[in-house]
């Protein structure tokens, strides 16, 4: 995973001529974007963020422009009853996001107001608009539902404001996983990824032993059925999906790279980027 002998494509690193070089082949810039969440206590608490700049990375050497430094930010909301029913709460309870009160070893995630995040993502793109940017692509490691309005209304805003850019965002997993609408938090796909990363963003030790389920509200790991009304027995992670033993480094590269293949796709085609 290491950038040997690549490129220098992330901005910070820069110097000013290689930043008027890159722009002058190509106005783009990718922000890579999450927040510091909660996701179990066998992963980093930043999968998604590192998700999203390790994707940037990858993307921009495909296609061309540069990485701006990762935003590590996000929002969320309290979850809805029917949400709370699926994940085996009482409607009336009170969940923020994936910070469950009764996870084992829970540390509180980094979520930040809707208005806030808003206006600071505001302030990014009206940053690089100052800077010439035509082209701006949002890669979003988080994917709660609040969140993503919010990208979406402002990159709708933004491309239709007529300051003669386009803005843009996608999720950083595979569309084959988006369209299922079925993707987990801290599961075997999630787990898979970091593995592949760096091993020490993972311990599955720090998961019980087999003939424990993992179940939702003492682990907060949440197969995409239990978002949707589809929980496993129990309100656990169902077997098959079972991230400490259907996690490997193998399937985290398969889905790196699917996301990647993916994500330069969708920035030639919004963009009208020639290969």
């Amino acid at each position: 995973m290491k950038r040997k002998n690549k490129k220098e494509l992330r901005l910070q690193y820069m110097l000013p001529a290689a930043i008027h070089e890159e722009q002058a082949k190509l106005p783009l810039v990718l922000l890579p974007l999450a927040p510091l969440e909660w996701h179990g206590p066998h992963l980093a608490l930043g999968v998604d963020p590192i998700n999203a700049e390790k994707t940037s990375l990858a993307v921009a050497d495909q296609v061309g422009g540069v990485v701006h430094p990762t935003l590590y930010m996000g929002t969320e909301r309290e979850r809805p009853s029917e949400i709370l029913l699926s994940l085996g709460y009482s409607e009336d309870d009170y969940v923020v996001g994936m910070d469950h009160p009764e996870a084992k070893g829970l540390v509180n995630s980094y979520y930040y107001p809707e208005g806030l995040f808003a206006m600071t993502l505001r302030a990014h793109i009206e940053q690089f608009i100052r800077h010439g940017y035509r082209y701006i692509f949002i890669i979003n490691g988080h994917g709660a539902v609040n969140h993503n309005e919010v990208l979406s209304r402002l990159c709708k805003e933004f491309s239709n404001s007529g300051c003669g850019c386009q803005v843009a965002y996608s999720i950083s997993m595979p569309d084959e996983e988006l369209e299922k609408g079925l993707l987990a938090h801290a599961g075997m796909e999630e787990t898979s990824l970091m593995m592949y990363y760096d091993q020490s963003y993972v311990d599955l030790n720090a998961l019980p032993e087999m003939n424990i389920p993992l179940t939702y509200k003492d682990y907060s790991i949440v197969d995409g059925g239990g978002f949707v009304g589809k929980p496993g027995e129990g309100f656990a992670v169902p077997p098959e999906l079972d991230p400490r033993t259907k996690s490997s480094a193998e399937l985290g590269k398969k889905l790196f790279e699917a996301t990647v293949d993916d994500l330069a796709d969708k920035v030639r085609n919004i963009f009208k980027i020639q290969e």
